[in-house]
């Protein structure tokens, strides 16, 4: 059975897909009747996908304040130099950065839990392969997992982390993976479902916010 998070987040993106494919069905709720439909940046884009979820980016030129990201657990707040300035690359760079982070961590806590040793962790900017396993014990993920739900995201550490036990996708292989990933047939559905959404490039317009509505960058939340 797919944790709830994750199904959470198939819907989501399945209704982001159906905005993009049929524009005219998802147009302006108070348009009227005949008149063409009207989608604003802030409708369509504007959006960071992260740990399964969508979430609202707003952006401020601030000339005296240094380019960057802060999230606050509800919006990306991004900070630009100028409005030519690329905030698609910021936030990017910015997910890059807390992959890096994360599956780093993470993936020692599953080596312990599994009672595996690895030589090494890098994080690859892997656009056809979600992550993989060497001879050497050496792993590489994309940074693109952590774009998905935590659940499938811990799901991709176990599959790597068994391969240190079985470098091969036999019935051993599965079994291992099912004890520390019971819902990993979920989780592999989910993944290739949804594998357009997080191979996906962040696409952001900019949109001018209100001058007060700017959040301070320090104050951010993972």
């Amino acid at each position: 059975m797919a944790d709830t998070q994750s199904v959470i987040s198939d819907v989501k993106l399945f209704i982001e897909r159906l905005k993009k494919e049929l524009p005219e069905v998802f147009g302006q709720p108070d348009a009227k009747p005949g008149a063409a439909s009207v989608q604003t940046p802030s409708d369509t884009d504007n959006k960071v996908l992260y740990n399964g979820d969508l979430f609202e980016a707003r952006m401020y030129v601030t000339p005296d304040q240094e380019e960057g990201v802060a999230f606050d657990g509800t919006i990306f707040h991004i900070y630009l130099h100028s409005k030519d300035s690329d905030p698609s690359a910021l936030v990017t760079e910015w997910l890059r950065n807390k992959a890096n982070e994360t599956l780093k961590a993470k993936t020692k806590e599953w080596a312990e839990k599994i009672g595996v040793e690895f030589n090494n962790i890098v994080i690859k900017d892997q656009k056809t392969c979600w992550a993989s396993c060497s001879g050497k014990k050496n792993i590489n993920y994309s940074y693109r997992i952590i774009k998905m739900p935590l659940a499938v995201q811990d799901y991709l550490m176990v599959h790597e982390l068994c391969h240190l036990v079985h470098m091969n996708h036999g019935q051993e292989y599965w079994q291992l993976v099912a004890q520390f990933s019971p819902d990993y047939k979920s989780h592999r559905r989910w993944l290739n479902e949804n594998k357009g959404s997080i191979f996906a490039e962040v696409e952001l317009t900019y949109r001018e916010e209100p001058q007060e509505d700017a959040r301070l960058k320090d104050e951010t939340t993972t």
